[in-house]
């Protein structure tokens, strides 16, 4: 059985890349200078490959009790022309100037200030007695290599100047996994290969705060942007025909966000019993100290959460199932009012 392969992950740490010097003591003037910008790294040259190695999970049982073998075969990371992982070729994840990024920020929501304030700054809706992790993955400023400029500039629109930004856009990553489902009755596969993919632009806050009970409670902002430029699912092995059996997606763009703050925060929690539970909460007032009585003062905080609230934004170039053609699909400036998910047991 073969290892899993990484070549050449080099990583950047907000200081110095190389340094033999000894630690010193800083004055005044150098903590004031002091930016706290957090830790950032890249991987540059990157490239994952499992070759020919399994990994088998057991354990899990269907409704009968009757046990399901998976056998994973297949994962790959690589730079986009690998032809599914065939062709050994390494991509940079971030870079030295546009790094992953970990930092601590504080929010910019003054709740006893200013109403109008409650919605601007760059960690709005946060309030500012709040501290908080802030993880972002590589962030571009060139209309060629911001993903989410990209996708609304030459997908949704056709701007004059595509093919221009196209000639100088840096390549995506190739992403693939295989899947063996040993059922009693056969085997099932799920073979998915992702061809040009990026994630530049996404990023979650995380932080704590007590409930109405006095439990801390773990909060998030989430914003995950996903392009890719094909993305095939087959469910086939040699025993069908690929023609029939495969999903095929064109330029599919994924830009949603959940939460906006403590005005609609992301709830992450475990359940007593050990699940799982996400929850995007109803949009609450609270925070802000408005009545929910007052009618008035409701219409005016909707108006707000409705104007401000981050939106999401789905776009699919083209959908094709074997033979059969679904053509584009477009979903914009979408608000999530609320949304809960829980774990379950399978038996």
């Amino acid at each position: 059985m073969k290892i899993l392969k990484v070549t050449s992950i080099t990583t950047l740490l907000a200081a110095s890349a190389l340094s033999h010097a000894d630690l010193t003591r800083m004055d005044d003037k150098q903590l004031g200078d002091s930016t706290a910008a957090g830790l950032g790294f890249a991987l540059d040259d990157f490239m994952l490959n499992s070759d020919s190695a399994v990994l088998k999970v057991t354990g899990i049982n269907d409704s009968t009790g009757t046990e399901i073998e998976v056998d994973w075969s297949e994962l790959y990371i690589m730079g986009e022309g690998s032809e599914s992982g065939t062709n050994p070729t390494t991509v940079d994840i971030g870079s030295y100037l546009n790094p992953w990024t970990i930092s601590t920020v504080r929010g910019s929501a003054d709740w006893d200030g200013d109403p109008s304030t409650h919605h601007s700054g760059e960690y709005a809706a946060i309030g500012d007695d709040i501290a908080l992790i802030e993880i972002n993955m590589e962030r571009y400023t060139s209309a060629a290599q911001n993903t989410k400029n990209f996708v609304d500039t030459c997908l949704i629109s056709s701007d004059p100047s595509c093919a221009s930004l196209a000639a100088i856009r840096r390549g995506g990553m190739d992403i693939g996994s295989k899947f063996e489902f040993v059922l009693p009755q056969g085997s099932d596969f799920l073979d998915i290969d992702i061809r040009g993919a990026y994630m530049d632009g996404t990023s979650m806050r995380l932080w704590s705060r007590e409930n109405v009970d006095g439990d801390s409670v773990l909060y998030a902002d989430l914003d995950i942007l996903f392009y890719a430029k094909e993305i095939d699912i087959g469910v086939c092995d040699s025993g069908c025909n690929p023609a029939t059996s495969s999903l095929n997606i064109d330029n599919f763009y994924l830009d949603i966000n959940f939460g906006y703050g403590e005005i609609q925060p992301f709830i992450i929690d475990v359940t007593s019993d050990g699940h799982f539970e996400f929850e995007l909460a109803k949009p609450d007032p609270g925070p802000q100290g408005i009545n929910p009585n007052d009618s008035d003062a409701m219409i005016a905080f909707y108006d707000d959460f409705y104007a401000n609230a981050p939106k999401s934004n789905v776009y699919i170039g083209n959908i094709q199932v074997g033979n059969n053609t679904a053509g584009e699909a477009i979903v914009r400036d979408m608000s999530i009012q609320y949304l809960k998910v829980t774990s379950q047991d399978l038996n």
